[in-house]
C-alpha cells in the first residue's frame, strides 16, 4: 500500500471518529424493562457515588485489561481479575463491551429467578461477559457498572455474582436497575453487593444487558468496578444495604436512620438461627422451620393494643391488621421502639369470633358498623361464613382474608374465596379468589362495585375454593381472619 493511500485511510478513520464523538450530546430515549430494582444484595436506597459525566474517565490510575472475553456456557474462558491492582478508590476498574459477549440461552448461565435480572425469562436478550475473581480477604464484594465509563442511560446493564459458573447456580447478588435515585445517567445501570465471603473464595461476575433483543439497548461499553469491603462488626451501626459480619444482619435501618448489626436470633428483626433455639427468650421465628433458603426473622410478643408488624407477633388470639386492610393515614405514628417496624403503626386487635349459623348471604352474622376483624373457620366441604356490615351514604367497602399476622400464610392447600352481596340480592357485587399468583388469600378493595356504594347493609361471605389433594371437596380451613372495612 503506497504512502498516499495510507494517509487517505488515516484521514477517513479520524473523520469517522470525530463524527461519532460529536453525536454524544444527543441522548437517546432510555430502553424500558420491568423497571424495578431486583437486587439480592443492594437496595434502591444504595445510591452509588456521584461521578463525572459519561464521557469522562475516573481520575484514579487503574489497570485496564482487554475489553473482556467472549464466553461460552462452560465459562472456561472467563477473564481473571484477581491479579489486578485496585485504584486509589479501592476498586478494580475494568473497561469492557458486551457486544463481544455471548447471548444468554435458557439453562446456560445461573438460575436467577428474580424478575428483571439475569434469568431464563430474558431468553436471548442478555449479551454477557463473565469475569472470575478470588477474594483477597474475608469480606463483602461490591460490583457496579454505575461508573463514568459506562455508556449513557440507553445502555441497560445487568450485573450478577455467582458462586459457581453453572446453569443451576443461584446468585450471591444480582441487580438490573438502580432506578431514578441514581440519577438519569445511571438509572439503568447496576450495582450489587454480596454478603460476607471467605478469603480465597472464587466467584464469577456476570455483566450483561437487558433489552428487546440481543442488540437493542442491551449492548454497549461499560466500566465495571470490583471492590472488597470488610463487613460491619456485630453491635456496630449500619445503614440500609450495608453488610454485617457473618452470623448477623442490619436491624432497624431506614432511609433516614441507621440500624445495628444484630447477631442471629438475638433481637426482633434479627435473622433466625438455622438450628434450635431459633431465637432467644420469648422471641419467635417468623417461619416454622428455618432453612438456608428461608431463614425468617425473630419477632417479639405483642399483647392486644401494642404495636405490631414484621418484627412483632400478636398474642392472646389478637390480630395484626394488614396495611392494605386498615387503610392507614399519614397521621399514624411510627413505631420507633420496635426496630425494623414499618413507618405506619399497626396495633394488635382482638378479633370478633364467628357465630354460627351464618351460612348464607340472606342469613349472615349480626351487622357491624365499623371496621372489624373476624376470626372464623371453614369445615371440609361447602361451608360458607357470611358477615353483615351496614354502611352510611358515600362510603366504600373493603374485605380481606389473611392469617393471624395479617399476611397470607394459610395452611397447606387452604384457599379462600370472597363474595360481597347487597342484602336481598342473590348476585354478587364483587368477588375475589387469590390476592395474587401464589397467594391464596382473597381481597376486594378499590373496585367500582364497592366504591361510594349506596347506604345499606351488605353481606361478605367467605368460602373455601377448589378441591382437596384427593380431588374431593374443598379442604377445611381451621382458622382464618377476615377484615371488613368501611372507608370514607
Amino acid at each position: 500500500m503506497n504512502t498516499n493511500l495510507r494517509g487517505l485511510l488515516a484521514t477517513m478513520f479520524a473523520t469517522g471518529l470525530l463524527a461519532a464523538c460529536s453525536s454524544e450530546g444527543n441522548t437517546p430515549t432510555p430502553v424500558t424493562d420491568a423497571g424495578t430494582v431486583t437486587d439480592m444484595g443492594v437496595s434502591a436506597t444504595d445510591v452509588p457515588r456521584t461521578d463525572a459525566a459519561a464521557t469522562d474517565r475516573p481520575a484514579v490510575a487503574v489497570d485496564r485489561p482487554p475489553a473482556g472475553n467472549p464466553v461460552t456456557a462452560a465459562c472456561s474462558a472467563a477473564t481473571d481479575l484477581s491479579s489486578m491492582t485496585p485504584g486509589a478508590d479501592g476498586a478494580i476498574h475494568v473497561m469492557g463491551d458486551n457486544s463481544e459477549g455471548a447471548p444468554i440461552t435458557v439453562g446456560n448461565i445461573g438460575t436467577i429467578p428474580e424478575g428483571g435480572c439475569l434469568n431464563a425469562q430474558m431468553g436471548e436478550k442478555g449479551m454477557v461477559l463473565i469475569y472470575r475473581y478470588t477474594m483477597r480477604t474475608a469480606g463483602t464484594l461490591r460490583v457496579s457498572t454505575a461508573n463514568a465509563g459506562t455508556s449513557d442511560a440507553a445502555f441497560d446493564t445487568v450485573v450478577a455474582v455467582l458462586g459457581t459458573c453453572t446453569a443451576t447456580a443461584m446468585p450471591l447478588a444480582c441487580n438490573d436497575d438502580l432506578g431514578t435515585a441514581a440519577g438519569m445517567t445511571h438509572r439503568y445501570h447496576s450495582t450489587a453487593s454480596t454478603r460476607a465471603l471467605m478469603m480465597g473464595q472464587t466467584v464469577f461476575i456476570v455483566v450483561g444487558g437487558y433489552g428487546a433483543s440481543a442488540k437493542e439497548g442491551s449492548t454497549g461499553a461499560f466500566e465495571l468496578t470490583v471492590a472488597e469491603a470488610a463487613p460491619i462488626a456485630i453491635g456496630m451501626p449500619c445503614a440500609v444495604a450495608q453488610v454485617c459480619a457473618t452470623g448477623s444482619a442490619c436491624v432497624g435501618a431506614t432511609a433516614m436512620n441507621s440500624g445495628t448489626c444484630a447477631a442471629d436470633g438475638t433481637a426482633p428483626g434479627a435473622v433466625c438461627r438455622a438450628a434450635a433455639p431459633f431465637c432467644d427468650g420469648t422471641f419467635t421465628c417468623s417461619v416454622a422451620m428455618p432453612s438456608m433458603a428461608a431463614r425468617g426473622i425473630c419477632r417479639r410478643p405483642a399483647a392486644p393494643g401494642e404495636a405490631c408488624g414484621p418484627t412483632a407477633s400478636c398474642t392472646m388470639m389478637s390480630f395484626c391488621p394488614n396495611f392494605a386492610s386498615t387503610a392507614p393515614v399519614a397521621a399514624d405514628a411510627g413505631v420507633g421502639t420496635d426496630a425494623g417496624a414499618p413507618m405506619t403503626a399497626r396495633y394488635c386487635t382482638l378479633p370478633t369470633a364467628e357465630i354460627e349459623p351464618n351460612n348464607t348471604p340472606a342469613a349472615p352474622q349480626a351487622a357491624v358498623t365499623t371496621t372489624t376483624v373476624f376470626r372464623g373457620s371453614l369445615a371440609t366441604g361447602n361451608d360458607v361464613d357470611c358477615y353483615a356490615v351496614t354502611v352510611p351514604v358515600g362510603t366504600s367497602l373493603y374485605a380481606e382474608t389473611s392469617d393471624a399476622n395479617g399476611t397470607c400464610a394459610l395452611g397447606d392447600g387452604e384457599d379462600t374465596l370472597l363474595n360481597i352481596y347487597r342484602q336481598g340480592e342473590t348476585a354478587a357485587l364483587a368477588n375475589n379468589d387469590d390476592v395474587a399468583m401464589g397467594y391464596l388469600c382473597s381481597r376486594i378493595v378499590g373496585t367500582t362495585a364497592v366504591t361510594r356504594i349506596p347506604a345499606g347493609t351488605y353481606s361478605i361471605c367467605v368460602s373455601a375454593y377448589g378441591a382437596g389433594t384427593d380431588g374431593g371437596a374443598p379442604v377445611a380451613i381451621p382458622s382464618y381472619y377476615l377484615t371488613v372495612g368501611i372507608t370514607p
